[in-house]
């Protein structure tokens, strides 16, 4: 395996089909592939998932190119949880949103982030950083931690410092944000119907505000904004990412794609085709939670080859990626008995309980 093909892998993220990696998958991570993502087919239990991850980072580490594997998973809490029983509970973000109390998201997210870590996930995609605008947006809803950007912006902020407290990267989503529309990503494409001076005021300041505490990566949604870009979702617009994130926000760190087969970029090719055109507008890291990744890394390579992808695009992703595992590293399996620590489960019970009250006040106002 050349240098570059090597580089090139560390590019990808990919999803495991089951409950250990297949012998096509463990090659895959030992020709470089820099990230898995895990789903709930993967984790039964807080110990399978620490065992899984313990023999995944053997292969990267001693078949592969001696590099940990970038290990991510959607441990929001509320309606996207990955890791279901085990773990220390949490209400939605809509939810610890309505309290008002960024202290309340911080000590939630240190819980996540410790737990998480003692697994060896080394990345959660979390928080979600939109603004839930439209009442019948089910994809976003109480994923949100409301409607106003400010009050969003600081309980999110809270929520990247707890994480990354703890040793786990955090990832803002879904930028520029997917909060006013109705349709669902995972299905169809989204138009943000939002002008720039709108956006601005109201979508943007949380992502500005993650960027600015240092957060750790920014996931763009599949989301056409015409404000912004009339023809390009923003997965695959450079003026979007390379111009509003990068330049105009001052955003240096690690770009993540949103799953790239999800349904709302169906018109844009194959995996393969979808990865070259991410790629080549900003994004660092190519996420494929769903299916194989042999012909995306054949295509970056031949794209890199051909000097359709500048080697130069190659060394500022990886650049970015090993930074983030560098800061963010992989500290191998702890006990997972250790999950669950009475004071952290006595906090998430009176958390709920909170929570609980508050619905039933009628003078309660959500952020």
């Amino acid at each position: 395996m050349s240098a570059l093909k090597g580089k090139i892998a560390q590019t990808v993220m990919m999803g495991i089909a089951g409950l250990a990696p297949t012998p096509e998958e463990k090659e895959l991570i030992s020709q470089g592939v820099g990230g898995i993502i895990l789903f709930e087919r993967n984790c039964p239990s807080p110990a399978h998932v620490a065992l899984l991850i313990e023999e995944l980072q053997e292969i990267a580490l001693k078949k592969g190119p001696g590099i940990p594997l970038l290990i991510a998973i959607d441990q929001e809490h509320g309606p996207v949880a990955r890791i279901k029983q085990g773990v220390t509970p949490f209400p939605s973000a809509w939810d610890i949103g309505q309290m008002g109390d960024p202290a309340l998201a911080l000590r939630a997210a240190q819980i996540i982030g410790k737990e998480m870590a003692l697994l060896g996930i080394t990345m959660n995609l979390a928080p979600v950083a939109d603004l839930f605008l439209d009442p019948a947006n089910r994809v976003i809803g109480k994923r949100s931690f409301g409607k106003d950007p400010q009050k969003v912006a600081v309980m999110v902020n809270a929520f990247i410092a707890g994480l990354q407290a703890e040793g786990l990267a955090a990832c803002a989503k879904h930028f520029p944000g997917h909060g006013a529309t109705a349709i669902d990503s995972h299905q169809k494409l989204p138009t943000i119907e939002r002008s720039r001076i709108e956006l601005e005021q109201a979508e943007l300041i949380p992502f500005q505000h993650a960027i600015e505490t240092g957060v750790a990566a920014i996931m763009p949604g599949h989301l056409l904004c015409p404000a912004l870009d009339a023809e390009q979702p923003a997965t695959f617009s450079p003026s979007i990412i390379q111009g509003l994130l990068r330049q105009q926000l001052g955003f240096d760190a690690v770009v993540i794609s949103d799953d790239l087969c999800m349904g709302a970029l169906s018109a844009w090719g194959d995996i393969a085709e979808r990865g070259v055109k991410a790629f080549k507008a900003g994004v660092d890291i190519l996420l494929s939670g769903q299916e194989k990744v042999d012909n995306l890394l054949a295509a970056l390579a031949k794209g890199v080859h051909n000097g359709e992808i500048p080697e130069q695009r190659v060394k500022e992703a990886v650049t970015h990626i090993l930074k983030l595992k560098e800061k963010y590293p992989y500290q191998g399996r702890g006990d997972a008995a250790a999950l669950q620590q009475e004071e952290d489960l006595t906090f998430s019970q009176e958390l709920f309980q909170r929570v609980n009250d508050a619905a039933g006040d009628p003078g309660h106002r959500a952020a």
